[in-house]
């Protein structure tokens, strides 16, 4: 659950459609950065990059890394991750399909009703967003990392939507105000453990093929439901 609620939140470049209204607490000039952000982020169809991921954890002395592609064509992205082991994650509006092909399994899970307005698109909507989150602004040195872009927004985004809070405390995303995309993503969760995601060699709107983001496995793999056998059904 929680690297399909990370995977919805990850891509939320654009932060994309206007709402009408501002939420409570927020400032207003932190508002219209991110209005600005948001419309140019509308104009995102699709996506590619590469991506790094860390996750940090008190058991360990050292993080956990994994490398790989991400995808995101319409409604629809997909993970591909390389190393440290090949696993392919993709995510719709209904459901997250992650395969193994080291173990020849895909498991199926279904999207939360209460995140399907989340997981609606991988561009989540600025107006969704903030019925789930409360924002603030960051220092975006704290986030900077070398060759990152001159023009950027930090934001702190808080839960407070309560089958979110069950999995994370606070998200940190970088924003690229001139393009609208996320080039640095922090989530901390409620274990306290903390997962870093940057990307790099970003590209929008190539007019990205839909077999992109298809899951194409071999005949003989087995089809799992692990979510719906714990619950019974």
């Amino acid at each position: 659950m929680r690297w399909i609620v990370l995977s919805i939140l990850i891509l939320t470049p654009s932060l994309i459609a206007q709402p009408a209204t501002a939420p409570a607490g927020v400032d207003p000039g932190l508002w219209q950065q991110m209005l600005a952000i948001n419309a140019k982020g509308q104009q995102i169809q699709d996506l590619t990059a590469k991506f790094e991921q860390k996750k940090f954890t008190a058991l360990l002395k050292k993080p956990l890394v994994s490398t790989g592609d991400v995808r995101v064509r319409g409604p629809v992205m997909l993970w591909d991750t390389k190393q440290p082991a090949p696993t392919v994650m993709r995510i719709d509006e209904k459901e997250v399909r992650l395969y193994y092909p080291q173990q020849k399994v895909v498991e199926i899970y279904k999207v939360d009703q209460q995140l399907s307005s989340l997981a609606a698109s991988p561009l989540p909507r600025l107006d969704v967003l903030k019925q789930h989150f409360t924002f603030e602004k960051l220092d975006d040195k704290a986030m900077h990392a070398d060759g990152d872009p001159a023009n950027t927004l930090a934001l702190k985004l808080t839960p407070i939507d309560a089958t979110l809070k069950e999995h994370v405390d606070e998200v940190r995303v970088l924003l690229d105000a001139d393009h609208g995309y996320i080039l640095r993503f922090e989530m901390i969760d409620s274990d306290g453990d903390r997962t870093v995601i940057s990307f790099t060699g970003i590209q929008i709107n190539t007019n990205l093929p839909a077999s992109a983001v298809e899951l194409t496995v071999p005949q003989e793999v087995k089809v799992s439901r692990p979510l719906e056998a714990i619950e019974g059904k």
